[in-house]
């Protein structure tokens, strides 16, 4: 499952991007069907021993729609101030025979099976995309009604789950509800009518659109299913990449007028305003967003030891500095100029250094498409602007 198709299989990729993704829920079932095992019992085991990992706050422990208190799962013992307490798999072992339930969070951070996924993903949808692992046990409802702030897709790994998908939906929500039981109370009268219950069985994918209302209950065998959460970015990001963008422009550095003197603090305004959509519209800005949602993703950890790649060295032989213009962003130099994209951010940073390597820099900007780096490296270099080199260690 290498890719969305191959994912969301036997169900049409494009379909489900035209009639689903962002607008309504849907059941993929697998009867019938090659079922994929993404983890299973034993693999989670493992994972679960990767206790240095576990604490607090990745690891969740529920009874009864209840999160249990640290000191209950956790070893509370000699904590520093401020730090994590770390899971106690005794105390979590006790309280999942009580028929608690058990919540894995970012499990895809050490499980590179679910990292990959996570990371197709995220390609897939230009978004930040967490892998969480629930365990829970016959009859055992570890959530009442609620929605989330992120679409889902969860996958139905061991036992079955039956999930109740409700009319209402809430409006693009991205602030957490309070805990407690009037918000319960509320959710359930808010919830609307029954809109379909998926009975999930291992290899079956629900997808929910972000605040549409749910709850699930386990069947008569424990349940393992994983939701990967996928939030892309928002409008709410642009205020962020909008100061960084104005924050070179003297007119939003200066200070406005005082307010009471309506008339000019209206004209300022206006001007301001008007700059702004400037800005928002310009080929430059279109080009932050990109580099935003590209930095959305995190490249799933792996190493191919003992293989090692011969690093390319580049020192800076000619001086140059990036230039933002609403057209783009270009490398400016006493002979002319390089257009640079998306790869702006790297070509900035590396203008600073002494001498880098190209391994050094693909790490440091881990968005940036390599392609597109080694595209602007080569014509930095046919201008003279940087140099390859090799890296020399002085013999003492």
């Amino acid at each position: 499952m290498t890719d969305f198709a191959g994912f969301i299989a036997p169900f049409d990729a494009v379909r489900f991007r035209t009639e689903y993704y962002g607008r309504r829920p849907v059941h993929i079932r697998r009867a019938g069907a090659a079922l994929p095992t993404i983890v299973g019992w034993q693999r989670f085991n493992e994972v679960l021993g990767i206790t240095p990992y576990w604490n607090e706050e990745t690891l969740k422990v529920y009874f009864r729609s209840r999160a249990a208190l640290r000191e209950n799962y956790c070893d509370t013992t000699d904590l520093r101030a401020g730090a994590k307490a770390p899971a106690d798999p005794a105390k979590v072992k006790a309280l999942l025979d009580l028929g608690a339930s058990l919540i894995a969070n970012q499990v895809h951070r050490v499980c590179p099976e679910l990292g990959v996924i996570a990371h197709m993903l995220e390609c897939e949808f230009a978004a930040r995309v967490a892998a969480n692992v629930y365990c829970s046990f016959q009859g055992v409802q570890a959530f009442q009604t609620h929605f989330d702030l992120h679409d889902v897709f969860a996958f139905q790994a061991e036992g079955e789950k039956t999930w109740r998908v409700y009319e209402a939906r809430a409006d693009t929500p991205v602030l957490p509800l309070p805990p407690g039981d009037e918000i319960e109370k509320w959710l359930t009268a808010s919830r609307g009518k029954l809109l379909f219950e998926a009975h999930m069985k291992p290899g079956d994918v629900l997808y929910l659109p972000r605040g549409q209302y749910h709850d699930a209950l386990t069947g008569a065998q424990a349940s393992l299913h994983v939701t990967f959460g996928v939030s892309p970015a928002t409008g709410l990001a642009l205020f962020k990449l909008l100061e960084s963008a104005l924050m070179q422009e003297s007119a939003f550095r200066a200070y406005l007028p005082d307010a009471r003197d309506a008339a000019t603090l209206g004209e300022r305004l206006g001007q301001l305003a008007e700059r702004i959509r400037s800005v928002m519209t310009s080929s430059a800005f279109a080009t932050d967003v990109l580099n935003h949602q590209r930095g959305l993703a995190s490249p799933p950890a792996g190493y191919d030891l003992p293989a090692q790649q011969p690093p390319a060295w580049y020192s800076v032989a000619h001086r140059a500095q990036v230039v933002r213009r609403d057209s783009g962003y270009a490398a400016v130099f006493d002979r002319g100029e390089i257009a640079l994209g998306a790869t702006y951010p790297t070509v900035e940073w590396l203008l600073r250094q002494r001498m880098f390597s190209l391994g050094d820099a693909l790490a440091r900007h881990s968005s940036v498409d390599p392609a597109e780096l080694r595209a602007v490296l080569a014509r930095l270099i046919a201008a003279g602007v940087l140099v390859e080199t090799e890296m020399r260690t002085d013999a003492r």
